[in-house]
């Protein structure tokens, strides 16, 4: 009998990594082909309201379905995690600990969608669309349902800066993480016309 050596145990594993990079690419490629489809479109427009034709078509070439549009409210914690040039594991669990709370669980697109923006930072084209679906939530609300939001928002952007300990594990929050969370917070009073 044979012991397996490391080279063949480092063989394995890079096979595996491989096996399941191969498959979460083939679930973006789906989940990007639906989104794109006029039915995927048409499911999108019928489950949100979204009247929006640019908007619709910022979520059709950012792969966001029907079932994956609660991802982007949490896009703001992502592109704060995003600050320091990386995501680390602490960010990543934290983001992914606020989207547990709101309902998105592991079998959804709205968490494919958070895992790959935890993976590549998300596109330009991301923020406009999350812009655009702000506003037109925000239509919808009262004044007071705005400004719970905009504060639970900052809360969790908080959150995730805080998340990678700052400096000696202090849970400081660095110069990029408060200047990104001050743009959001200002887009998104903006958005509201609450000042």
């Amino acid at each position: 009998m044979t012991r397996p050596t490391h080279e063949s145990a480092l063989a394995r594993k890079a096979k595996t990594h491989e096996f399941f990079e191969e498959l979460e690419e083939q679930l973006l490629q789906r989940i990007h082909n639906e989104a794109s489809s006029d039915r995927g479109r048409a499911e999108l427009l019928r489950s949100t309201g979204v009247r929006d034709e640019i908007l619709l078509e910022e979520l059709s070439k950012l792969g966001v379905t029907a079932d994956g549009l609660i991802a982007l409210r949490l896009l703001p914690l992502v592109l704060v995690a995003w600050a320091q040039e990386d995501v680390d594991a602490n960010e990543r669990f934290e983001v992914l600990s606020q989207a547990f709370k709101i309902g998105i669980t592991q079998d959804t697109t709205a968490w494919i969608l958070l895992q790959q923006w935890l993976t590549k930072r998300p596109p330009g084209l991301c923020v406009d669309a999350w812009k655009r679906y702000t506003h037109g939530l925000f239509g919808g609300m009262s004044d007071v349902a705005k400004s719970r939001l905009i504060h639970l928002t900052e809360t969790q952007m908080n959150q995730v800066a805080k998340a990678s300990g700052g400096h000696f594990g202090f849970g400081k929050v660095s110069k990029k993480e408060s200047a990104i969370i001050h743009q959001i917070s200002t887009a998104m009073r903006q958005q509201s016309s609450i000042k």
